[in-house]
């Protein structure tokens, strides 16, 4: 946890997936158990592969993500239709999530009435997501968004950490970024930003860390 800002939070950057909305590995490990799949398989192919980070840099496609995800199942599962079955369940479960948990959206809204914090989004996605994020009125919530692969940069590079910020107009010292993965964190703090690894339960130390850094009354 970086605390070494220089002077008042003026800027919280959030990240989405496992944070905003829900789907942290524990959801992915249920898919796992509900397919029969060991836990872990789908999380595994889908971020421990190096198209991940082609895909989250905008350089590869959504469905050539997918089908090397899909080619690093087949074993796992078995057969090529098990591989299918499990990644199509997977959609299926992330598409029934709410877009932004209902604790997350209070907090979100809870910051933007208290009025001293700019807020932002700051997410590892496939190209277009920025569009989806209107779309599901996601973005609304936000004085910025920005998507990995709409930028050509992701985390953990530190420079799509500093992006962030300078589109919010604030310096990266007077940020606070919350992301649940940490291997994310360096590069936030590379850029000079303050972090807050968000875990599942996590909300009431994410309030906790918010009002004692003055972001809420």
């Amino acid at each position: 946890m970086a605390t070494d800002g220089a002077g008042p939070l003026q800027a919280v950057i959030f990240d989405y997936g496992g944070v905003l909305r829900g789907d942290g590995r524990e959801e992915w490990d249920l898919v796992d158990a509900t397919t029969g799949l060991p836990p872990g398989s789908l999380w595994t192919a889908w971020h421990d592969i190096p198209e991940y980070r082609l895909a989250r840099q905008g350089t590869l496609d959504g469905a050539a993500f997918r089908a090397a995800t899909h080619r690093v199942l087949v074993p796992v599962a078995g057969d090529a239709s098990r591989a299918e079955a499990a990644l199509a369940a997977l959609e299926a479960h992330l598409a029934g999530l709410p877009p932004v948990d209902a604790g997350m959206r209070a907090l979100v809204e809870r910051l933007r009435a208290a009025g001293r914090v700019k807020l932002g989004l700051l997410s590892n996605a496939n190209r277009g997501w920025t569009e989806r994020f209107r779309a599901r009125g996601v973005a609304d919530l936000f004085d910025d968004v920005v998507v990995s692969a709409d930028v050509g940069l992701a985390k953990p590079d530190p420079a799509v950490f500093r992006l962030a910020a300078d589109r919010l107009g604030v310096a990266p010292q007077a940020c606070l970024m919350i992301d649940d993965q940490p291997k994310h964190l360096p590069g936030a703090e590379a850029a000079g930003m303050r972090t807050q690894l968000f875990e599942k339960n996590g909300l009431a130390a994410l309030v906790a860390r918010l009002e004692a850094e003055g972001a809420l009354r």
